[in-house]
């Protein structure tokens, strides 16, 4: 059956949306009513406004997803713009407040002159022996950083011309950056082993290793000890060289007694542990300076306070052995101590163990390996 043609509302309800103003569904379902159309004219009617009604949510959802993140982006562009905002009177304040710092140092110093013009020339003196000192600091760092480089230089350089003539600049700097407190330690060592290497001067080389043995006991110190007894031994005079290396193992040794004699502190049972403890601290107290957790325990100690020195030790237990390792010296001074106590004959009894102390410190497979390859093939050890 043909349809009847919809009326003049529902075909303005059906035009574009540009062309007609809004219209509720209750407004169609009455002018549907009125027009007294086909229920099929109304089902499609009804069906085409929700269709429209669908697309137009549609458009109305991306339009708010777009003002949404038109919103956020604003947002965003603000919150930056406050932080720039921030940061710069951040920056303004902070630059104000320096202003400010140099303003009451200038009104210091012109309140300093005012009132004493002798001790206001004494800081400007200091502060210019500060600023002398840093100066110097750094000009002697360059100094030892360029001779550094040309040693470092010289010893990939096949011309053994310009090798030379490197090593001896690298020798006129690092003369110049021993004169500076700081970098003395370094240069002369530095300035030794090129004595000896360089130049074969052997007394020029034990000078230089003299003044560059540093604190006792220390890494360096060690290294340079054992350098001069190398020296020692090259000499022909290994019982010189056994007697400076065996300072520094009598030291590790004490290490390891310390090490055991705290270990029975922490077995002891209460209150015998505080007895143990108090024998250690007396037993050891030159090497408790060098061990500054153990040192915090001497002080609780002194003070009468036992029962918390001695809880201290027990909890500190595992930092106060990674401390005393690191207090141990380089390893390989047992093996050079074998090597000149078997040549000079006065501690070859001593020889075998001192191998197998440095032995047993060697963590890898490997480095075991080479190290009994290294052993046996120095005439000094093979017997050994």
């Amino acid at each position: 059956m043909e349809q009847a043609p919809p009326s003049s509302l529902i075909s303005y309800w059906l035009r574009p949306s540009a062309q007609r103003k809004h219209i509720h569904r209750i407004e169609v379902e009455h002018a549907l009513y009125l027009a007294n159309s086909s229920q099929a004219q109304i089902k499609e009617t009804l069906t085409e406004m929700l269709r429209r009604q669908s697309a137009s949510l549609d458009n109305i959802a991306t339009r708010l997803d777009e003002l949404q993140d038109v919103i956020v982006a604003g947002f965003t562009g603000v919150a930056e713009g406050l932080g720039r905002i921030d940061s710069t009177l951040h920056g303004g304040f902070y630059q104000v407040h320096l202003d400010a710092l140099g303003t009451q140092a200038i009104l210091n110093d012109i309140l300093s002159c005012l009132v004493d013009k002798e001790a206001f020339r004494r800081e400007l003196a200091r502060r210019e022996a500060v600023a002398a000192a840093a100066r110097a600091r750094y000009a002697a760092s360059g100094i030892y950083s360029d001779a550094m480089t040309l040693a470092r230089g010289a010893l990939n350089e096949n011309d053994r011309g310009k090798a030379g003539a490197m090593l001896d600049e690298a020798i006129l700097l690092f003369g110049r950056a021993a004169t500076h407190e700081e970098f003395s330690f370094d240069a002369h060592f530095q300035l030794g082993y090129l004595a000896h290497m360089h130049s074969g001067d052997i007394a020029a080389a034990y000078s230089h290793f003299e003044k560059a043995l540093g604190p006792a006991y220390s890494p360096h110190y060690v290294r340079t000890a054992r350098y001069l007894a190398h020296l020692d031994y090259l000499r022909g005079l290994p019982g010189a060289g056994l007697e400076r290396l065996h300072d520094i193992i009598q030291h590790d040794e004490t290490i390891t007694a310390f090490s055991n004699a705290r270990a029975d502190v922490n077995r002891q049972p209460w209150p015998n542990c505080q007895d143990s403890l108090q024998s250690t601290l007396d037993n050891f107290h030159a090497l408790l300076g060098r061990c500054g957790h153990f040192y915090s325990v001497r002080g609780l100690f002194d003070d009468g306070r036992k029962y918390s020195a001695t809880e201290r030790l027990k909890d500190s237990f595992q930092m106060i052995q990674s401390e005393l390792q690191s207090l141990r010296p380089d390893p390989r001074v047992y093996y050079e101590a074998a090597r000149y106590g078997i040549r000079s004959g006065v501690a070859r009894e001593l020889a075998l163990p001192w191998i197998r102390r440095c032995y047993g410190t060697l963590r890898s497979l490997n480095a075991r390996r080479a190290f009994l390859v290294e052993s046996m093939s120095d005439p000094d050890l093979r017997d050994a």
